[in-house]
Order: structure tokens, then sequence, then C-alpha cells
């Protein structure tokens, strides 16, 4: 061990410029203490704790705010001090660097404004209440991309990715991402399906203090807020998406988002995830819809549109809204080797909710070929038995599964399965050149029967789309 921490000083040395000879342990002590940059990969190798002993942390706290350094960079709760292993018992530290905060202190600036202090920080019993952080071995490239989302990492401090089904922004190192999500995955309608698309801005709320799992995981609490929106085509001009289904379903005319992901302090792998996405506004008795900008489809039997008919409704067409819809899961993030993570698995299980309604045209005056038609599921204020409201009914509409695997080795790949709303969803991407564009693919389908489908469906949905993925360290 103590070969391996020479090897790393005499890393430090080369990169500062300042290497000498040092065949000799005290001479190699001496020359360590002398350093005033230390490379943060390098840092976690050496022995390392947290100061928790109130009286200490506040005489560190003042000698770094005579120093001059900025009262709001400062955090008294955290400083942790890096040192070097002597071999002599009696004196068993050099002291490499004092962090408090956001500011450090490295071994000369130690040495010139708190070398008394320094003694007790390094006495080999440290008589004051101090929490060990386990020093890591040298690890592999791999191994430092430990994250929980490959096209979310959080290793970086600046990252963009772009395809067809996600946009998203990390922006700088302040843990705050920005996204546009089109469909709704969480159902089991991705991309074009759903009628809808989200913007959402993902900000942190509570650090993650645990050595072990801070790097995928620097935050315990997530809280995600946005909005959803219309698409507004009903696939009847697709342009170069012509090959896709024409879609049957729309997205209300906004939709809020509001959700959470919380991970468990005593094992941050663990957690809970809740995601609610309310309406807006609340079902129309009447209001403006033009039939080039909803989907629709014909009403099921003749019984319906005869329903449909009597209310007052235009008997040929029925249009789908998707509604409230939500998720409440419990997940798991585990790494087979978290020193080597090469193989990542994800589970999350819990409950489901969709309500789709249906809504119809009702003529504006008398005239059957007017452009913008009223949209009412009551019908001049009655209850309308022709449209119908879908809602979750049995276990399988309530049940959420799904299941990620991703590889990190040298053809870096990743793939899910999910099943929620009784639909069926596939995910999966390669890498194409390098580590900046990739293929996406997604694959949807009910799993129940042909008849019991609902209306809206679509069997077997297919698409891929190239990702570039853009990383800044």
């Amino acid at each position: 061990m103590k070969k391996v921490y020479s090897i790393i000083a005499f890393a430090i040395l080369l990169q500062l410029g300042s290497v000498g000879a040092f065949s000799q342990a005290t001479e190699r002590d001496s020359v360590i203490s002398s350093l005033t940059t230390i490379d943060p990969n390098i840092v976690k190798y050496f022995p390392r704790w947290k100061i928790c002993e109130p009286n200490l942390q506040l005489q560190v706290f003042q000698s770094f705010l005579l120093n001059g350094r900025s009262k709001d960079r400062l955090d008294m709760q955290d400083i942790i001090v890096t040192a070097a292993p002597k071999s002599d018992p009696e004196d068993a530290y050099t002291i490499l660097l004092i962090e408090c905060g956001q500011e450090s202190f490295s071994a000369s600036d130690v040495d010139a404004y708190m070398k008394k202090l320094s003694f007790l920080i390094i006495d080999p019993k440290r008589p004051y209440c101090h929490r060990d952080i386990p020093a890591e071995a040298p690890m592999s490239e791999k191994a430092r991309a430990q994250i929980t989302d490959y096209f979310m990492p959080t290793n970086v401090n600046h990252s963009i990715s772009l395809s067809a089904f996600d946009q998203s922004l990390k922006i700088g190192n302040s843990g705050f991402w920005l996204h546009n999500q089109v469909g709704n995955d969480a159902i089991g309608y991705p991309f074009w399906n759903a009628g809808e698309s989200r913007i959402l801005l993902q900000r942190p709320l509570y650090e993650n203090e645990d050595p072990e799992t801070r790097r995928p995981i620097p935050y315990l609490i997530n809280m995600r807020l946005g909005g959803d929106y219309r698409m507004r085509t009903t696939g009847l001009d697709r342009g170069v998406l012509s090959f896709i289904p024409q879609r049957k379903l729309n997205g209300s005319n906004g939709a809020g988002v509001m959700a959470i992901d919380v991970c468990a302090p005593f094992h941050p792998q663990l957690g809970l995830s809740v995601n609610y996405e309310p309406p807006f506004s609340s079902a129309p008795d009447s209001s403006v819809a033009e039939k080039e900008t909803w989907a629709t489809y014909a009403p099921k039997s003749t019984a319906q549109a005869k329903l449909m008919s009597d209310a007052g409704f235009d008997p040929q067409y029925i249009i789908p809204v998707l509604r409230s819809t939500g998720q409440v899961t419990l997940f798991y993030n585990w790494w087979l080797d978290p020193k080597v993570p090469e193989n990542f698995f994800r589970l999350d299980v819990g409950m489901n909710y969709v309500e789709v309604q249906e809504w119809g045209y009702a003529y504006l005056g008398k005239s059957s070929d007017s452009k913008n038609v009223a949209v009412s599921s009551k019908g001049n204020g009655a209850p309308v038995t022709g449209l119908n409201t879908y809602h979750p009914t049995s276990f399988g509409d309530w049940l959420y599964l799904k299941l990620e695997y991703r590889s990190q080795s040298t053809f870096p790949f990743g793939v899910s399965a999910q099943y929620s709303n009784q639909n069926l969803m596939i995910r999966a991407y390669v890498p194409l050149i390098g580590e900046w564009l990739y293929l996406e693919g997604k694959y949807a389908t009910p799993t129940v029967a042909e008849k019991d489908m609902r209306p809206w469906e679509m069997k077997n949905f297919f698409l891929v789309s190239p990702v570039i993925r853009l990383n800044i360290r």
C-alpha cells in the first residue's frame, strides 16, 4: 500500500512540474507537504476524514474566514481532511488538503495559516469527533462513469442529448436538467401515440452525503416540474413520418407535471418515485376544436352512434382525450460491481393510473360543414351514455413494472422492458460512432387481445431515432 501512495504522489508532482529526487521516505513526506495543488481525481485515493467536532469545525471555519475566503462558499458542517500516510506511528500523517464547503487549503496554506491547529488535526489518535471516508483503489475510465442514466450522466458538468424522443440539457454543474419529452412512455404510449409532449425542469433538492454513492446519485431528492402540451397534427399529413400509423389519441389542452424522486438516506440505491399529471381544465361543456388538429375514430357500434346522435353529437366522430395520468413506484439501482460498474440494473415496481375521456362534436349553429365545432362530453348539460370515460378497472390496468439493463463495457448499450397500462414497451440503444452518436429504438404494443384493445391504441408501434450525446467534463 505504501508503494501505491508513493506512485500516486510521484504522479502529482509530475503534474505540478515540481518533481525532485526523493529516494527516502522522509524526503517524500517533505515534498508532499509543500504541494500547492492536487488533482481532485487523485485525492480520493488518499486517507480522508470528515471533521464533526463542533469546536474544531468552528476553528477551521474561522481560519478560512481570516484568510479572506468568501463566507458564502464555506460550510462549517462539511470539512474534509485529505492526508498522506507516514511510516512513523508517532507522526502518522501529512496534511495534503483541507476542504471547507467549496473552499480549500493546500499543504502550504495549512502551514501558513493554521499550523498550530494542524497538529491537533493530524494527531495519530485524532482525539476529536471524525468520520473516515473510505479510500478508493485506482479505477478505470469505465468505473468513473458510474451513473444511473446513460443519457443523463452525473459525472459531467455539461451534457446535451438530442433524439426524436427526448431533448435534454444539463445546466452547468448545478444539477438542473431541462427536458422536452415527446410522448408518454410511463403509460406505454411513446412518441406519437399519446398525442402530447412535455417540457420539464428537474431541480435537485437534497444532496447525498454518502461517499460511496454520491457520484452516481448526487442528490437524494429530485423534483420535476413542467407542463404537457397537445400535439396538434392528427397524423393525416405526417410528411416524412408517413410510415408511422395514424394516431387516434389527443393530449389535453395543457396539463401540469409534478414529480419527485426520493432516495433512502440509509441506502440511496433504493427510492420512491411519484409522478402526477393533471389537466389544467375540466372537460368542457362547450369549446372550440378544429377537425384538422384533433385525432378521431368512429363509434364502435351503430348503437353508440345513435346515442351520440340523440344527444346532439355528430355520430361519425369520437375524440379521445388523455386526461389525468400518474405513477407511484419503488425503484432500486444496482451495479454488479460498483468499483467496475460495467453492468447496471434498475427495477421499478408500483401503480399506474390513466384516464381517457371520449368527447363528441356538436355543430356550431345549423351548418354541418362548419370548420369549427363545439366539443362536449355532456351534451346540453345531460349525461351522454354514448361517450365513455376509461380508467383503471383491473389489476393489469393498475400494475407498473419496469426492468432496465445497461452495459458499459467496450460496446455500451442498454435495453429495458416495461409493463404499464396493459401495454408492453421495449426500449434499446446501441452506439454507432464513438460515444457521441447512438441509435435508439422503441417498440410498444397492447398485451390484451385485439378485440379488447381500447379504440385509440396501436398494435406493434415501432420507431428508431439517432441520438446525439455530447458531454463536457
